[in-house]
């Protein structure tokens, strides 16, 4: 088998990442995939290019090193050819992760390449360690800062990074680097979510303006292709070995599951606001996009966030194909918002469009809807109907909107609350964040949907 070559900057290039660099060390990794048989992938020997690229002095340029791509692509199977090199150059290299079966599993391959040449392996659970004549070593350890308290390390390797939701592990682990003259920290993950705290400092940091000494590659289908989009899918997983028939099996499960969410952060490796079921898919959603006919006679749902700091308001009217069209009125935030004077602005838009009917809710819209007489509280059972129709008409091409920005932005926050047997209502995937426009828009879908049940004589 032939050495195997450097890539190019286009081959198996990463969507998000810097242009490889000039000189590297990975002449060594690739010897030692050569020496066990190993047939790189392009996109591994890209990353690997690049995470051992070196500057003047010969030393490694980049002190971090942060590789995002989907599940099942090879990202750990990349590590053993570095780490056998690393061995026999004489570094010390840590290993961890969250779940420890990852590195345990590289453990194993370590150990077996290297056992015939007379390096040392102790495989007690807890206490795996590899180590060489030369100075070097290849331990395993627990993301806790007593892991690893008194060690040294050149390479510190952190796995799916995206489970860890706080800094204190890094931060203890970053001192057994202090003593070394070329050290880096080589970050593994697929994408995380809001609560993937390191995870997401690290991308901030990469793709920023000034990333400094970390390197960021990321694979990954583009944000604005959407979820069922195959080219997308090749995006975030360069392995030949991850076919599209098997996405397509994966995205079928996931969708009739309602967790396309998990699908998108495994095999797309995109950001999603929560793992937690949507309450519409996006697929769904971008689906519905469509020209509206002029509002006739609309009924309109308001909501308000508890905080005080965010209102919306939502028209919906039936159209003349059976559809319900649904447009924005308002969307206004303040700290807090001065809601008489929205409630004197709203109605002059409501008076404009002949509004009929407004829906809200008594807990959270009481002082906005009071200015209004022709309103309706939506709760209860009634919420649930509400929230079912307006989910049941997205997905079935019954609603239409044509400019709903509020209401596209909070959907990737707002998820499914299960409340008795199949029935669900709306709820925030983050306690932060406000879902208002959506709340508004499930009450305005309700109102106009079945306009002679909900009909109030003046």
């Amino acid at each position: 088998m032939a050495l195997q070559a450097p890539v190019t900057a286009l081959e198996a290039s990463p969507r998000v990442g810097p242009v490889l660099g000039a000189t590297s060390r990975v002449d060594q990794a690739f010897r030692a995939a050569q020496e066990l048989g190993l047939d790189l992938f392009p996109w591994q020997r890209y990353a690997l290019q690049a995470q051992m690229q070196t500057g003047a002095d010969n030393r490694l340029f980049f002190k971090e090193a942060c590789i995002v791509v989907a599940r099942q692509n090879g990202k750990t199977e990349m590590l053993l050819p570095r780490i056998v090199s690393e061995l026999r150059e004489g570094r010390r290299v840590f290993h961890t992760a969250q779940d420890r079966i990852l590195p345990r599993h590289m453990f194993l391959k370590v150990a077996a390449a290297l056992r015939p040449d007379g390096w040392k392996v102790r495989q007690a659970n807890g206490q795996e360690e590899v180590t060489g004549l030369n100075g070097s070593s290849y331990r395993l350890t627990t993301p806790q800062r007593s892991g690893v308290r008194g060690f040294s390390a050149d390479t510190l390797i952190i796995d799916e990074v995206r489970e860890y939701d706080d800094f204190d592990f890094i931060q203890s682990a970053e001192p057994i680097l202090t003593a070394s003259d070329d050290p880096q920290t080589l970050y593994l993950s697929n994408a995380g979510d809001e609560s993937s705290v390191v995870l997401n400092e690290l991308r901030l940091r990469g793709t920023g303006e000034n990333p400094g000494s970390l390197l960021y590659l990321e694979w990954s289908t583009d944000p604005e292709l959407p979820t069922d989009d195959r080219q997308g899918w090749r995006q975030a997983n360069p392995s030949p070995r991850v076919t599209i028939e098997t996405l397509e099996r994966l995205y079928q499960k996931y969708s009739e599951a309602g967790e396309v969410a998990i699908f998108e952060t495994e095999h797309l490796c995109r950001w999603v606001a929560s793992m937690l079921p949507r309450l519409v898919q996006d697929i769904h959603w971008q689906a519905a996009r469509g020209i509206l006919e002029p509002p006739r006679l609309p009924s309109l749902g308001i909501s308000v966030d508890p905080s005080g700091k965010r209102a919306s308001a939502v028209m919906a009217w039936p159209q003349a194909d059976g559809t319900v069209g649904i447009m924005e009125l308002a969307d206004v935030t303040g700290d807090p918002i001065n809601l008489t004077a929205f409630a004197a602005a709203l109605q002059e838009k409501m008076d404009a469009q002949q509004v009929s009917l407004i829906g809200f809710d008594p807990w959270t819209d009481q002082h906005l809807a009071r200015h209004f007489p022709q309103s309706k509280a939506i709760t209860g059972q009634e919420l649930a109907n509400a929230t079912e129709r307006f989910v049941r008409s997205v997905e079935t091409g019954q609603l239409r909107w044509q400019v709903a920005d509020a209401v596209a932005a909070d959907l990737p926050w707002s998820s499914r609350k299960v409340t008795v047997g199949q029935a669900f209502i709306p709820e925030r995937s983050q306690s932060n964040r406000s879902i208002t426009a959506v709340l508004a828009a499930i009450r305005a879908v309700w109102l106009a949907s079945a306009p002679m049940q909900h009909a109030v004589v003046y």
